[in-house]
């Protein structure tokens, strides 16, 4: 069982979180690959600073989103999954970081 708390309009659950970038990570490359890890989920989506939902690929036990096109400065990204029982869409924590290009 999850163990879910309410924030805001949202439900966090312990079981969906954004792995990598690490909160406060400082992203220096052109191109980055989100990590999300979600249990029993069989959709994962990343919303990347209050954009629109992106979704993630699956592979190697995790959930992936590659990233590119994004300029030097604080971001944020939040993940969300659909059940497999198509239930209620819940989601992670945000995550926080920021991008140093050369």
């Amino acid at each position: 069982m999850n163990k879910a708390r309410e924030i805001g309009a949202q439900t966090v659950i312990a079981g969906i979180a954004v792995e990598y970038p690490r909160e406060r990570e400082c992203i220096t490359g052109r191109e980055y690959t989100f990590r999300v890890a979600a249990k029993e989920a069989s959709r994962v989506e990343l919303s990347i600073d209050e954009g629109e939902w992106r979704t993630c690929r699956q592979a190697d036990g995790h959930w992936w989103y590659d990233w590119s096109g994004y300029m030097t400065g604080k971001h944020q990204a939040v993940a969300r999954i659909q059940p497999q029982n198509d239930g209620q869409k819940d989601t992670s924590r945000v995550c926080r970081f920021r991008v140093e290009l050369p």
